[in-house]
This record gives structure tokens, sequence and C-alpha cells, in this order.
């Protein structure tokens, strides 16, 4: 009996014993479910926090893009607007969002400007900030530059996913570089009709030689015409003769209606030596009227430069004439110009070197400024002419003198390598 009860108590105490264990593992689940339950309950609570706060800037953000008086818009790689604030659909003639946000903005770019606008696009999604202008045609037709600062928009991962541009009207900027560029090319132009006028006796001079020796050789033809004694043999010398002294009458026009004629600036490789040459058979006869002698000192080899050669020219040409007019206002005894070429740091450079009278240190301060002038009868524009032209190339213009031992005029132009990539943006004359 004592036997059985004993089994019977210690079945009942293993069955309780586990009935607690159960109820225990019970609670501590249930308890560990609540802890699960509430951490989800507080993350939930966090992500709603993190998104409202996510909601508060986005919309903080639009606010900001929506009221920013500049076009800010968000563009994808492929050219597609993502996004575009009022200021923005002004600025483009839209009616509306619709119009515009969903398309590719090379619809509005100028065909000129696409290559370029492109180019710029892929930098930003390379990771670049750029800033650039292009024409834009608007919705409505009209034509207007704009200049774009453009930069990545990244993801948390660092990956970029769209382009940030804040775009701005520069047309009024355009036209009136546009008129002020007109206007210097102008100026400079009667400028070089000043200088033909100035010249005018020495050239009347030059095209008489030739005039009088052709006049010469028809006579003495005519006459042996005339006596029946000319023959073929004759003749030949005489008339080659006529055609070598017309083709020299008519390289001096052809040079002087080339100077002077209206034109728009031509950028292009040139060569200076050659520039150099040219306006030296001019000025030659300019300098042997006023007893002055012009030498050439050309670099051999001299590299390419990206400019206008009848602008370069115009700048060599007036360095040349100041130096003739100083030197014969000074009535210096040795007469003598250099017209040097080499080429330094990166660029060519050009020199004119005169045995003139030099210039006060007062004078070298002012001598590019406009309307200052050391001649009796000048106007003191060439060489503030002359900078302007320069510095339009990507050049500087400076001078070296001492009073009593002659001055050295110099300016360099970029080489053509290193010019190259500017010129697309830099079509003015204006300073």
């Amino acid at each position: 009996m004592f036997g059985d009860s004993a089994m019977w108590l210690l079945a009942a105490v293993v069955v309780c014993g586990a009935l607690a264990a159960t109820a225990i593992g019970l609670v501590v689940a249930r308890a560990r479910l609540h802890e699960a339950e509430q951490r989800v309950r507080d993350q939930e609570s966090q992500q709603e926090g993190i998104s409202a706060r996510l909601r508060e800037n986005e919309n903080r953000l639009r606010a900001i893009i929506e009221s920013e008086p500049e076009c800010m818009k968000l563009q994808a790689a492929n050219g597609t607007v993502l996004e575009i604030n009022p200021a923005g659909l002004a600025l483009v003639e839209a009616d509306a969002p619709g119009d515009i946000i969903g398309k590719p903005i090379y619809l509005l770019v100028a065909p000129e400007s696409r290559d370029v606008y492109r180019s710029h696009v892929r930098r930003v999604f390379e990771g670049e900030s750029v800033a650039y202008e292009f024409r834009l045609v608007t919705l409505k037709g009209r034509s207007r530059w704009m200049q774009t600062h453009a930069a990545p928009l990244r993801d948390a991962g660092g990956a970029i996913y769209a382009l940030l541009a804040i775009t701005r009207d520069i047309t009024e900027r355009k036209l009136a570089e546009e008129h002020a560029r007109r206007h210097q090319i102008e100026l400079a132009r009667v400028a070089r009709l000043s200088t033909m006028g100035e010249m005018a006796t020495a050239l009347a001079h030059e095209l008489n030689q030739p005039l009088s020796a052709i006049a010469a050789f028809a006579r003495g033809c005519t006459r042996r015409l005339r006596a029946g004694t000319a023959t073929l043999q004759d003749l030949r010398e005489p008339l080659d003769s006529i055609g070598e002294q017309a083709e020299r009458a008519g390289e001096v026009i052809r040079h002087v209606r080339e100077f002077v004629r209206r034109r728009e600036l031509a950028l292009g490789r040139v060569d200076v030596n050659q520039i150099a040459r040219s306006l030296a058979h001019l000025a030659e006869i300019d300098a042997r009227q006023h007893e002055a002698v012009l030498r050439l000192e050309l670099a051999p080899h001299l590299p390419s430069v990206v400019a206008d050669p009848i602008m370069v020219e115009q700048v060599i040409g007036n360095l040349v004439r100041n130096a003739i007019d100083a030197m014969t206002e000074a009535c210096s005894p040795r007469r003598e110009i250099t017209l040097r070429t080499a080429q330094r740091n990166g660029a060519v450079e050009v020199e004119v070197v005169d045995t003139g009278p030099g210039l006060a240190a007062a004078a070298i301060e002012q001598v590019f400024d406009p309307f200052f002038t050391t001649k009796a009868d000048g106007v003191g524009m060439g060489l503030s002419i002359s900078r302007s032209i320069v510095e339009a190339h990507g050049g500087c213009i400076g001078v070296d003198s001492v009073a009593g031992s002659g001055a050295t005029f110099r300016f360099s132009l970029p080489l053509a390598a290193q010019e190259a990539h500017r010129v697309g943006h830099r079509h003015g004359l204006h300073r």
C-alpha cells in the first residue's frame, strides 16, 4: 500500500512540475511576445516619426524650390525632366507642369547647343558640378540664352540618380555683349581706316611706281609696233614686266581693301609669322617715307594660334605705326624698328622694338587707356583698341621703356592647342 501511494505521489509531483514548467514557459514566451510586439510598435512609431520628418523635409524642400525665383529642375541622365518649379515653367513658357515634366529637355535646347548640353550632363552624372551656357527655344518659340549651374544628386548609397540644375535667363546680358562686340569691331575698323588715311601719301607713292613702270613699258611696246620693228621676242620681256608691275600694284590694293573692309570676327588657326610678313609689306612703305628701317626677326617653326588674322595684323600695325610716329616726332637720328616673334611660356609672343625717345614712367601707366596719347595730333584709341583685341583673344599686352632709350611693346596669344576649347565661348571683343 505504502509503495503504491509513494508512486502515485511521485507521479503527481512530476506532473505538477511539468505543468509548472510549462506554465513558466508560457509566461516567459508571452512576456517575450509582448516585448517583441512592443519593439515592433516602437519601431513602427519610430518609422512613422522618420516618415513624418522626411515628409516634413520634403515639403520644406518643395516649398523652397517652388518659391525660388530662378528655375530649378531635376533631370534624369537621358535628359527627361523629373521636376521643375513654377519659375522654371515660366522660363520655358509652359502653361502646366505636364507640358515639360516627363519630356526630354532636348526638345527645348537649340540645335547648335545640344552637343554641348549633352556633354555637360554626362559630366554631372560622372560626379562633377558644372556651369555652362546654351540657347533655348521656349514652348512658344521664343529664343533665349540660359546659364545653368548643375550638380549631381545622390541616394543613401552614394549613387547618382538625378541632376539638380539652377538656370537663369541671361538673354539681356548676351544682347549687351553682342552690342559691345559689334561696336568694338566697328571701332577697330574705323581705326584701320584712320591708319590707311595716315598712310595715304606713302601708298600713293608705292602705287605710282608700278603704274609708272607699266605706262613706260606700254609706251615702249607701242612705239616699236608703230615703227614696225618689233618682234615677239622683243615684246616678251616688256610685257612680262608689265604683268609683274600690275601684280605688285594689285597686291597692295588687295591688301588695303582686305584690311579696311567691314567684316565679322573670323577666328581660326593662324601663323603669326605669316601675318607679320604680310603687315611688313605695307609697313615698309610707310617706314621708307619716314626714313625708318623695319627688320623682321621671326622665330622658325612657330606654332599656330587661334585668332582673327586681320585683328592681329591690326595690333601689329598699330604698334609699328606708333613706333614710326614716335621716332619721326622726336627726330630720332637712328630710326630702326624690329618686329620679332618667339614662343614663350605656352604662348606666341610678338615684340615691336624701336629706337625712339621712349616713354616716361607716368606715360607707361596710362598708355593703354582710352584717349590717352603722347602724339600732338593723336586721339588715343589705337593702343586701347589693341589691348581689347589681344585680351579678347585670351592674351595680354604690355610695354617696357626707359625715357630716351626706345620702347618695346609686346603682346602674347595662347597657342592653338590651349585655346581651341575656349573659342566657342569667346566671340566678342568687349573687355
